[in-house]
């Protein structure tokens, strides 16, 4: 029983990890996603 409790914790906090990172990589992907925007806006705007 021990060993199944112990495959458990570890599958779980496998899929953790796995939904932080893809979390990690949206927040990122948003805040590239704005200063790209920004940066077209700016060069746009230029002369």
């Amino acid at each position: 029983m021990d060993r199944l409790f112990f495959l458990f914790v570890g599958y779980t906090f496998i899929w953790v990890l796995i939904f932080w990172y893809i979390s990690r990589l949206g927040t990122r992907q948003k805040k590239l996603q704005e200063e790209l925007e920004l940066l077209n806006r700016y060069l746009q705007d230029k002369p």
